[in-house]
């Protein structure tokens, strides 16, 4: 009895990890709260909107009353661009106070308005001022991104680090460097965005997400070349949808694009994602 017991534990523990691989994630788009009913009737399930928009960091508290959330048409659930490029992270001008003032402003808000999730890019914020040391610019944004993650844990908000290409930043370029970063933080309010168009731009293999599957919570996605949505171009992302799929991944994918024609390329998106998440899973 205790073996068929074990057993179908195992069958059950197998049918969980099989169907968290097939399971298309989530979907939503990285716009405007005035987009939201585009983004609703194209099928997706929430936007992914900036910190500054829905947020507003910069307005007393006495004036927010977080409308913007409230009118959305879909789920607020993330928002990016957290910290910006005048509140520094690394380099000799950094203000600690400021930044956890800052954040703390952030983080209650998002509190309040049951937004879980923040994007940690800030590519200008980190970006490391020409002759100061590599080292100790990453000392110090481990260091800041511990307090940080501590403070996040108070509001209940998950950081999810994001790497950016060289093109946008001169730091934390890959998903293996925020790895690293994720791995000295250790807090469990500090995960990562795997950003799949930054990891084409750098030639990142796909099989590095495999590295950092404890820390991997949230996924951007667009074209190679110039960000466009997935089927613009045509590129394939099904070796880093499968890789998703072999840590069971159970996180959201959000379309952070360059779009022309929102209304025509959404649906293409949709269909693209789903056609190719699917091979993915046929391939396994």
């Amino acid at each position: 009895m205790k073996q068929i017991t074990i057993l179908l534990l195992f069958a059950f523990a197998f049918q969980k990890a099989s169907y968290a691989q097939s399971t298309l994630p989530e979907l939503g788009v990285c716009v405007s709260v005035a987009q939201s009913a585009l983004v609703k009737k194209a099928g997706y399930t929430f936007i992914q909107p900036t910190v500054s928009e829905v947020l507003q960091p910069t307005m007393p508290d006495s004036s927010f009353h977080g409308e913007k959330v409230k009118n959305s048409e879909v789920s607020v659930s993330v928002v990016n661009v957290f910290i910006p490029g005048t509140i520094k992270t690394t380099g000799p001008e950094v203000d600690e106070a400021a930044v956890m003032n800052y954040a703390t402003t952030v983080f209650q808000r998002a509190q309040r308005l049951n937004i879980p999730l923040i994007v940690f890019g800030s590519g200008a914020s980190r970006h490391i001022p020409e002759g100061f040391n590599r080292d100790t610019a990453f000392v110090q944004f481990v260091h800041i991104s511990k307090k940080l993650a501590a403070l996040a844990a108070q509001y209940h908000v998950v950081l999810a680090l994001e790497s950016q290409n060289k093109e946008e930043c001169n730091f934390l370029n890959t998903l293996k460097e925020c790895i690293a970063v994720a791995d000295a933080v250790n807090h469990p309010n500090f995960k990562i965005t795997v950003d799949i168009y930054h990891m084409m731009r750098e030639n990142e293999p796909a099989a590095v997400i495999l590295e950092g599957a404890k820390y991997i919570y949230h996924c951007d996605i667009g074209e190679k070349e110039n960000r466009t949505a997935p089927g613009v171009i045509g590129d394939d992302f099904t070796a880093f949808f499968s890789a998703f799929q072999k840590i069971g991944y159970t996180g959201k994918i959000a379309l952070e694009c360059r779009f022309k024609d929102l209304e025509a390329e959404l649906p293409l998106a949709l269909r693209t994602i789903r056609e190719q998440w699917k091979t993915a899973s046929n391939k396994r």
